[in-house]
Protein backbone atom coordinates (compact mmCIF):
# COMPACT_ATOMS: atom_id res chain seq x y z
CA UNK A 1 0.00 0.00 0.00
CA UNK A 2 2.04 3.08 -1.30
CA UNK A 3 -0.16 6.15 0.42
CA UNK A 4 1.46 9.87 -0.10
CA UNK A 5 0.49 12.03 2.22
CA UNK A 6 -1.20 15.64 0.90
CA UNK A 7 1.25 18.47 2.80
CA UNK A 8 -0.55 21.41 1.87
CA UNK A 9 -4.40 19.73 2.21
CA UNK A 10 -3.36 18.42 5.95
CA UNK A 11 -1.68 21.73 6.81
CA UNK A 12 -5.12 23.76 5.60
CA UNK A 13 -7.23 21.70 7.93
CA UNK A 14 -5.11 21.97 10.73
CA UNK A 15 -4.99 25.63 10.54
CA UNK A 16 -8.21 26.53 9.31
CA UNK A 17 -10.04 24.43 12.31
CA UNK A 18 -7.30 26.71 14.18
CA UNK A 19 -9.47 29.43 13.40
CA UNK A 20 -13.12 28.28 14.86
CA UNK A 21 -13.22 29.40 18.05
CA UNK A 22 -9.85 31.43 17.74
CA UNK A 23 -9.96 34.98 19.79
CA UNK A 24 -7.11 37.29 19.18
CA UNK A 25 -4.76 37.69 21.69
CA UNK A 26 -6.30 35.33 24.09
CA UNK A 27 -6.28 32.46 22.18
CA UNK A 28 -9.14 29.40 21.82
CA UNK A 29 -12.06 29.56 23.40
CA UNK A 30 -13.87 25.78 22.01
CA UNK A 31 -15.28 24.00 25.20
CA UNK A 32 -17.11 20.60 24.86
CA UNK A 33 -20.65 21.84 23.93
CA UNK A 34 -20.60 25.38 22.79
CA UNK A 35 -21.14 26.97 19.31
CA UNK A 36 -18.03 27.26 18.30
CA UNK A 37 -17.61 23.36 19.41
CA UNK A 38 -20.61 22.68 17.39
CA UNK A 39 -18.87 24.78 14.27
CA UNK A 40 -15.79 23.02 14.59
CA UNK A 41 -17.40 19.50 14.32
CA UNK A 42 -19.44 20.08 11.41
CA UNK A 43 -16.31 21.53 10.00
CA UNK A 44 -14.48 18.28 10.30
CA UNK A 45 -17.44 16.38 9.38
CA UNK A 46 -18.10 18.22 6.32
CA UNK A 47 -14.49 17.55 5.27
CA UNK A 48 -15.22 13.54 5.92
CA UNK A 49 -18.06 13.45 3.72
CA UNK A 50 -15.84 15.36 1.18
CA UNK A 51 -13.60 12.49 1.11
CA UNK A 52 -15.97 9.66 0.82
CA UNK A 53 -16.17 8.85 4.52
CA UNK A 54 -19.43 7.30 6.28
CA UNK A 55 -20.16 9.94 9.31
CA UNK A 56 -22.04 9.78 12.54
CA UNK A 57 -22.34 11.63 15.73
CA UNK A 58 -23.83 9.70 18.86
CA UNK A 59 -25.20 10.62 21.48
CA UNK A 60 -22.81 12.44 23.45
CA UNK A 61 -21.48 14.00 20.72
CA UNK A 62 -18.78 12.15 19.63
CA UNK A 63 -18.09 11.98 15.65
CA UNK A 64 -17.06 9.20 13.87
CA UNK A 65 -16.08 9.48 9.57
CA UNK A 66 -15.36 5.61 8.39
CA UNK A 67 -13.85 4.28 5.33
CA UNK A 68 -14.75 0.46 4.94
CA UNK A 69 -12.66 -1.85 4.31
CA UNK A 70 -12.56 -5.23 3.15
CA UNK A 71 -12.94 -6.57 7.01
CA UNK A 72 -15.71 -4.99 9.69
CA UNK A 73 -12.33 -5.49 11.86
CA UNK A 74 -11.50 -1.54 12.74
CA UNK A 75 -8.60 0.58 12.97
CA UNK A 76 -9.10 4.17 14.15
CA UNK A 77 -7.36 6.89 14.65
CA UNK A 78 -8.23 10.27 16.67
CA UNK A 79 -8.65 12.40 19.02
CA UNK A 80 -10.56 15.13 20.21
CA UNK A 81 -11.55 18.78 19.08
CA UNK A 82 -12.36 20.99 22.22
CA UNK A 83 -9.78 22.70 24.31
CA UNK A 84 -9.13 24.43 27.47
CA UNK A 85 -10.08 28.38 27.70
CA UNK A 86 -7.45 30.57 26.18
CA UNK A 87 -5.83 27.63 24.48
CA UNK A 88 -3.96 26.22 21.57
CA UNK A 89 -5.04 24.86 17.96
CA UNK A 90 -2.79 21.82 18.08
CA UNK A 91 -3.79 20.09 21.31
CA UNK A 92 -6.32 17.56 20.15
CA UNK A 93 -7.38 18.66 16.26
CA UNK A 94 -3.66 17.81 15.43
CA UNK A 95 -4.53 13.70 16.24
CA UNK A 96 -7.80 14.47 13.94
CA UNK A 97 -6.69 16.02 10.88
CA UNK A 98 -3.97 14.02 10.88
CA UNK A 99 -6.24 10.79 11.06
CA UNK A 100 -8.78 11.97 8.23
CA UNK A 101 -5.73 12.84 6.36
CA UNK A 102 -4.12 9.50 6.89
CA UNK A 103 -7.43 7.59 5.26
CA UNK A 104 -7.49 10.07 2.38
CA UNK A 105 -3.92 9.03 1.54
CA UNK A 106 -4.74 5.32 1.71
CA UNK A 107 -7.92 5.99 -0.05
CA UNK A 108 -6.56 7.58 -2.69
CA UNK A 109 -3.58 4.85 -3.49
CA UNK A 110 -6.10 2.94 -4.69
CA UNK A 111 -5.28 0.02 -2.59
CA UNK A 112 -8.37 -1.41 -0.47
CA UNK A 113 -7.36 -1.37 3.11
CA UNK A 114 -8.44 -5.01 4.90
CA UNK A 115 -8.82 -3.18 7.95
CA UNK A 116 -11.78 -0.65 8.22
CA UNK A 117 -10.25 2.44 9.05
CA UNK A 118 -11.93 5.29 11.25
CA UNK A 119 -11.37 8.87 12.30
CA UNK A 120 -12.96 9.48 16.30
CA UNK A 121 -13.56 13.03 16.93
CA UNK A 122 -14.17 12.86 20.70
CA UNK A 123 -15.78 15.85 22.92
CA UNK A 124 -15.03 16.46 26.39
CA UNK A 125 -11.72 15.68 26.54
CA UNK A 126 -10.38 18.71 28.73
CA UNK A 127 -11.09 18.63 32.71
CA UNK A 128 -14.49 20.20 33.55
CA UNK A 129 -17.14 20.05 34.18
CA UNK A 130 -17.17 17.02 32.71
CA UNK A 131 -13.96 15.07 34.50
CA UNK A 132 -12.33 15.19 31.20
CA UNK A 133 -11.89 12.36 28.65
CA UNK A 134 -15.41 12.19 28.62
CA UNK A 135 -16.71 11.41 25.20
CA UNK A 136 -14.21 8.65 24.83
CA UNK A 137 -15.26 7.54 28.32
CA UNK A 138 -18.72 7.02 26.56
CA UNK A 139 -17.49 5.07 23.87
CA UNK A 140 -15.67 2.94 26.05
CA UNK A 141 -18.26 2.05 28.26
CA UNK A 142 -16.74 3.73 31.01
CA UNK A 143 -19.03 6.21 32.78
CA UNK A 144 -20.51 5.15 35.59
CA UNK A 145 -24.52 5.49 35.65
CA UNK A 146 -26.08 9.09 36.53
CA UNK A 147 -22.24 10.32 36.01
CA UNK A 148 -22.38 14.24 36.08
CA UNK A 149 -26.37 13.81 35.84
CA UNK A 150 -26.94 17.59 36.41
CA UNK A 151 -24.54 19.33 33.98
CA UNK A 152 -25.42 16.97 31.27
CA UNK A 153 -28.89 17.54 31.18
CA UNK A 154 -27.91 21.06 30.79
CA UNK A 155 -26.04 20.37 27.82
CA UNK A 156 -29.34 18.59 26.93
CA UNK A 157 -27.38 14.40 27.23
CA UNK A 158 -29.68 12.37 28.57
CA UNK A 159 -28.98 8.90 30.65
CA UNK A 160 -30.18 6.98 26.94
CA UNK A 161 -27.62 8.84 25.21
CA UNK A 162 -24.67 8.50 27.24
CA UNK A 163 -25.68 4.75 27.30
CA UNK A 164 -25.92 4.20 23.32
CA UNK A 165 -22.90 5.81 23.32
CA UNK A 166 -20.62 2.73 23.75
CA UNK A 167 -19.09 1.67 20.92
CA UNK A 168 -18.90 -1.61 19.20
CA UNK A 169 -15.45 -2.66 20.70
CA UNK A 170 -15.34 -6.21 20.19
CA UNK A 171 -15.13 -4.56 16.27
CA UNK A 172 -11.68 -2.89 17.13
CA UNK A 173 -8.67 -3.94 16.35
CA UNK A 174 -6.15 -0.95 17.14
CA UNK A 175 -6.15 2.98 18.48
CA UNK A 176 -3.70 5.63 17.47
CA UNK A 177 -3.42 8.63 19.31
CA UNK A 178 -1.43 11.06 17.22
CA UNK A 179 -0.78 14.12 20.19
CA UNK A 180 1.85 17.07 20.51
CA UNK A 181 3.37 15.95 23.74
CA UNK A 182 2.65 19.09 26.05
CA UNK A 183 6.19 19.05 27.80
CA UNK A 184 9.88 19.75 27.16
CA UNK A 185 11.09 16.11 27.17
CA UNK A 186 11.38 15.60 23.11
CA UNK A 187 12.86 19.15 22.69
CA UNK A 188 15.19 19.45 25.12
CA UNK A 189 16.48 15.82 24.04
CA UNK A 190 16.74 16.92 20.25
CA UNK A 191 14.40 13.99 19.45
CA UNK A 192 11.65 13.99 16.77
CA UNK A 193 9.31 11.47 17.79
CA UNK A 194 7.94 10.25 21.58
CA UNK A 195 6.71 6.63 22.00
CA UNK A 196 4.60 6.47 24.91
CA UNK A 197 4.28 3.81 26.79
CA UNK A 198 1.82 4.65 29.87
CA UNK A 199 -0.41 7.17 30.64
CA UNK A 200 -0.47 8.67 33.88
CA UNK A 201 -3.54 8.08 35.77
CA UNK A 202 -4.82 11.04 37.64
CA UNK A 203 -6.63 12.12 40.87
CA UNK A 204 -8.33 15.10 42.39
CA UNK A 205 -9.04 15.72 45.83
CA UNK A 206 -10.95 18.48 46.73
CA UNK A 207 -10.03 20.11 50.14
CA UNK A 208 -12.03 22.12 52.13
CA UNK A 209 -10.56 23.85 54.83
CA UNK A 210 -13.16 25.34 57.55
CA UNK A 211 -12.63 28.19 60.36
CA UNK A 212 -14.42 30.95 61.52
CA UNK A 213 -15.31 34.18 59.72
CA UNK A 214 -14.65 37.31 61.81
CA UNK A 215 -13.29 40.93 61.13
CA UNK A 216 -10.04 41.55 59.60
CA UNK A 217 -9.64 44.61 61.87
CA UNK A 218 -10.67 43.62 64.91
CA UNK A 219 -9.96 40.32 65.43
CA UNK A 220 -6.44 39.90 67.07
CA UNK A 221 -3.94 37.56 65.01
CA UNK A 222 -3.35 34.85 68.36
CA UNK A 223 -7.20 34.52 68.54
CA UNK A 224 -8.12 33.88 64.79
CA UNK A 225 -9.61 30.86 62.92
CA UNK A 226 -8.26 31.64 59.35
CA UNK A 227 -8.83 29.17 56.85
CA UNK A 228 -6.58 30.89 54.46
CA UNK A 229 -3.69 30.81 56.66
CA UNK A 230 -4.09 27.30 57.61
CA UNK A 231 -4.57 26.26 54.05
CA UNK A 232 -1.69 28.06 52.50
CA UNK A 233 0.46 26.41 55.62
CA UNK A 234 -0.98 23.22 54.34
CA UNK A 235 -0.23 23.53 50.46
CA UNK A 236 3.57 25.01 51.61
CA UNK A 237 3.75 21.95 53.20
CA UNK A 238 2.50 19.83 50.75
CA UNK A 239 4.91 21.02 48.00
CA UNK A 240 7.76 20.49 50.32
CA UNK A 241 6.64 17.00 50.34
CA UNK A 242 6.38 17.04 47.10
CA UNK A 243 9.86 18.23 46.46
CA UNK A 244 11.34 15.08 47.72
CA UNK A 245 9.20 12.79 45.58
CA UNK A 246 9.91 11.05 42.28
CA UNK A 247 7.73 9.94 39.52
CA UNK A 248 4.82 12.00 40.64
CA UNK A 249 3.72 15.55 40.29
CA UNK A 250 0.82 17.38 41.53
CA UNK A 251 -1.09 20.93 41.09
CA UNK A 252 -3.01 23.39 42.95
CA UNK A 253 -4.84 25.33 40.23
CA UNK A 254 -8.06 25.84 41.78
CA UNK A 255 -8.45 27.88 44.81
CA UNK A 256 -11.72 29.65 46.49
CA UNK A 257 -11.87 31.71 49.63
CA UNK A 258 -15.03 32.34 51.37
CA UNK A 259 -17.05 34.39 52.34
CA UNK A 260 -14.94 36.40 49.53
CA UNK A 261 -14.43 40.08 51.48
CA UNK A 262 -10.94 41.72 51.68
CA UNK A 263 -12.42 42.13 55.31
CA UNK A 264 -13.38 39.72 56.28
CA UNK A 265 -11.15 36.77 58.08
CA UNK A 266 -11.74 33.67 55.54
CA UNK A 267 -13.73 30.80 57.01
CA UNK A 268 -13.49 28.65 54.62
CA UNK A 269 -10.95 27.62 51.59
CA UNK A 270 -11.73 25.12 49.51
CA UNK A 271 -8.76 23.58 46.45
CA UNK A 272 -8.20 20.91 44.30
CA UNK A 273 -5.15 19.32 44.70
CA UNK A 274 -4.50 16.98 41.51
CA UNK A 275 -2.28 14.19 41.72
CA UNK A 276 -0.63 11.95 38.25
CA UNK A 277 1.68 9.45 38.31
CA UNK A 278 2.07 6.00 35.34
CA UNK A 279 2.61 4.33 39.05
CA UNK A 280 -1.12 4.18 41.33
CA UNK A 281 0.72 3.14 44.07
CA UNK A 282 2.61 6.76 44.58
CA UNK A 283 -1.15 8.06 43.77
CA UNK A 284 -2.79 6.25 46.75
CA UNK A 285 0.27 6.83 48.67
CA UNK A 286 -0.19 10.46 47.92
CA UNK A 287 -3.96 10.58 49.01
CA UNK A 288 -3.07 9.23 52.49
CA UNK A 289 -0.11 11.89 52.90
CA UNK A 290 -2.79 14.23 52.03
CA UNK A 291 -5.30 13.16 54.64
CA UNK A 292 -2.76 13.34 57.61
CA UNK A 293 -1.48 16.48 56.96
CA UNK A 294 -5.03 17.27 56.71
CA UNK A 295 -5.20 16.74 60.43
CA UNK A 296 -2.89 19.08 61.59
CA UNK A 297 -4.13 22.22 61.23
CA UNK A 298 -5.54 23.26 64.24
CA UNK A 299 -7.42 25.54 65.44
CA UNK A 300 -8.95 24.58 61.77
CA UNK A 301 -10.58 21.35 60.56
CA UNK A 302 -10.05 20.32 56.87
CA UNK A 303 -12.24 18.01 54.89
CA UNK A 304 -10.46 15.36 52.19
CA UNK A 305 -12.75 14.32 48.93
CA UNK A 306 -11.92 12.55 46.11
CA UNK A 307 -13.67 14.71 43.65
CA UNK A 308 -12.59 11.59 40.87
CA UNK A 309 -10.00 9.20 40.25
CA UNK A 310 -8.87 7.90 36.97
CA UNK A 311 -6.06 5.20 37.29
CA UNK A 312 -2.92 4.97 35.04
CA UNK A 313 -2.75 2.64 31.66
CA UNK A 314 0.15 0.59 30.17
CA UNK A 315 -0.79 0.78 26.44
CA UNK A 316 -0.47 -2.35 23.96
CA UNK A 317 3.51 -3.81 24.17
CA UNK A 318 2.74 -5.01 20.58
CA UNK A 319 1.59 -1.36 19.05
CA UNK A 320 4.55 0.37 21.27
CA UNK A 321 7.09 -1.97 19.59
CA UNK A 322 5.43 -1.57 16.40
CA UNK A 323 5.55 2.28 16.30
CA UNK A 324 8.79 2.49 17.71
CA UNK A 325 9.98 -0.19 15.24
CA UNK A 326 8.12 2.05 12.31
CA UNK A 327 10.17 5.29 13.58
CA UNK A 328 13.47 3.62 13.87
CA UNK A 329 12.62 2.12 10.16
CA UNK A 330 11.89 6.02 9.06
CA UNK A 331 15.11 7.19 10.47
CA UNK A 332 13.35 8.96 12.70
CA UNK A 333 15.11 9.96 16.31
CA UNK A 334 12.59 8.21 18.87
CA UNK A 335 12.02 7.07 22.82
CA UNK A 336 10.07 5.48 24.70
CA UNK A 337 8.36 7.90 27.24
CA UNK A 338 5.47 7.97 29.95
CA UNK A 339 2.83 10.54 28.96
CA UNK A 340 2.32 13.12 31.50
CA UNK A 341 -1.27 13.93 30.80
CA UNK A 342 -4.03 12.34 30.26
CA UNK A 343 -5.91 11.77 26.63
CA UNK A 344 -8.59 9.75 24.98
CA UNK A 345 -6.19 6.96 24.78
CA UNK A 346 -6.12 6.20 28.17
CA UNK A 347 -10.05 5.01 28.30
CA UNK A 348 -9.75 3.64 25.29
CA UNK A 349 -6.25 1.65 26.31
CA UNK A 350 -8.88 -0.15 28.56
CA UNK A 351 -11.10 -1.84 26.11
CA UNK A 352 -8.90 -1.53 22.66
CA UNK A 353 -5.22 -2.28 21.83
CA UNK A 354 -3.89 1.41 21.83
CA UNK A 355 -0.90 3.52 20.77
CA UNK A 356 0.25 6.94 20.95
CA UNK A 357 2.81 9.02 18.76
CA UNK A 358 4.33 12.35 20.52
CA UNK A 359 5.25 15.22 18.36
CA UNK A 360 7.22 17.68 20.06
CA UNK A 361 5.98 20.84 22.22
CA UNK A 362 8.21 24.24 21.68
CA UNK A 363 9.26 25.00 24.95
CA UNK A 364 7.01 22.34 26.21
CA UNK A 365 4.31 25.09 26.27
CA UNK A 366 0.09 23.47 25.91
CA UNK A 367 -2.24 25.13 27.26
CA UNK A 368 -1.82 28.27 26.00
CA UNK A 369 -2.30 30.29 23.31
CA UNK A 370 1.44 30.05 22.47
CA UNK A 371 1.40 26.48 22.36
CA UNK A 372 3.61 25.19 19.34
CA UNK A 373 4.99 22.48 17.01
CA UNK A 374 6.83 23.19 13.83
CA UNK A 375 5.92 22.35 10.24
CA UNK A 376 8.22 20.02 10.19
CA UNK A 377 7.18 18.02 13.29
CA UNK A 378 3.77 18.23 12.06
CA UNK A 379 4.58 16.35 8.77
CA UNK A 380 6.93 14.07 10.59
CA UNK A 381 4.39 12.76 13.00
CA UNK A 382 1.76 12.22 10.50
CA UNK A 383 3.92 10.13 7.99
CA UNK A 384 4.68 7.90 10.67
CA UNK A 385 0.78 7.62 11.77
CA UNK A 386 0.44 6.55 8.26
CA UNK A 387 3.38 3.97 7.81
CA UNK A 388 2.19 2.72 11.57
CA UNK A 389 -1.91 2.14 10.01
CA UNK A 390 -0.09 0.43 6.98
CA UNK A 391 1.66 -1.91 9.30
CA UNK A 392 -1.25 -2.16 11.83
CA UNK A 393 -3.58 -2.78 8.79
CA UNK A 394 -1.08 -5.87 7.14
CA UNK A 395 -0.16 -7.77 10.59
CA UNK A 396 -3.05 -7.36 12.61
CA UNK A 397 -6.20 -9.45 12.62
Amino acid sequence: MTATINKERLLSDLFGQGKIGWHAGRGMQRAAYSEAYAEAREWFEGKMRAAGLKTRVDGVGNLFGRLEGRSRRTIMMGSHLDSVDNGGIYDGPLGVAAALEVIRSIEESGAAPEHSLEVGAFIGEEGEPLGGTFGSRAFAGLLPSGYRRETLDGFGVSEEAVTASKGNLANYAAFFELHIEQGPFLERRGLQIGVPFGIVGVTRLNITVKGEANHAGTTPMAERKDAMRAAAGFIHSWFEWMDGQKNMVCNVGVLEALPGHVSVVPGEVRFVLELRSVDDSLVKAAGVKALEMSKMLSPCSALVETLGAKPAVMLDERLVKMIKESADKAGFSAALMPSGASHDASPIAHVIPTGMIFVPSHNGVSHSKDEFTSEEDVLRGVELLKYVVCEADRRLG
